[in-house]
């Protein structure tokens, strides 16, 4: 039986995917994990669990595309392969190239791509709804209370979209809430080794079958481990 590859991907990387394997020209088949349920943990960890389960025998390697967000990643166990996923606090290094780049941000920004605008659950699409269910004031009071701790909205340009169409959309949001809204470069350098099986031990975690992701492999993501 030949030897397969398989990756298991959040829905927010699709277009930054896509353009990485339109480059590699790689044709690995890629199982699509729901964005929304990052909302909530447990669920994604469910979900990251069954897709890697579901996964026919002759794939022996499974490349996923995720952090470790909110810990979803911690107790996962690849049944019958080698599971390989970035040492990343959440999606958002996968976007910029490093955890260092991500922690070098600043904790007070909030980050945006066009497949992070797309999915359900992000701040601006909260308030979109919300706006239209419960009126400005509502609204207002809840988006303001959520974002008190960001001073800034970075739309990250990986390449792989227009970000001034993304920054058009959020720019009535960002004015709505005063919190200013920019372009940073982004860098698609983790999604391209992950690819390339160029897998530093520094920042990617290497999990043999049967073996568990640890709370310890969760705390250890930006010390170099």
């Amino acid at each position: 039986m030949e030897e397969e590859t398989c990756i298991i991907a959040c829905e927010t990387l699709r277009e930054e995917l896509s353009l990485i394997m339109e480059c590699r020209q790689c044709s690995y088949p890629v199982v699509w994990v729901d964005a929304g349920k990052h909302v909530w943990p447990d669920k994604l960890h469910l979900a990251i669990q069954e897709a890697l389960d579901a996964l026919p025998p002759s794939c022996t390697t499974a490349l996923a595309l995720f952090g470790f967000c909110g810990n979803a990643m911690v107790g996962i166990r690849p049944p019958a392969q080698v599971l390989v996923f970035p040492r990343a606090a959440d999606c958002i290094p996968l976007f910029l190239g490093s955890q260092a780049a991500r922690e070098a941000a600043g904790a007070r920004t909030y980050f945006f791509t066009e497949g992070y605008l797309r999915s359900s659950g992000n701040i601006a699409t909260e308030f979109r709804e919300s706006l239209k269910r419960r009126g400005k004031n509502f609204a207002l009071h809840v988006v303001k209370t959520m974002m008190a701790h960001y001073r800034n909205i970075a739309v990250i340009d990986t390449g792989a979209f227009d970000p001034a169409k993304v920054l058009e959309e959020l720019t009535e949001f960002s004015q709505t809430i005063g919190i200013p809204v920019s372009v940073i470069p982004g860098n698609l350098r983790l999604i391209d080794a992950l690819l390339a099986g160029d897998w530093n031990r520094n920042e990617f975690l290497i999990v043999p079958p049967g073996e568990t992701v640890t709370f310890e492999d969760a705390l250890a993501v930006g010390k170099g481990q």
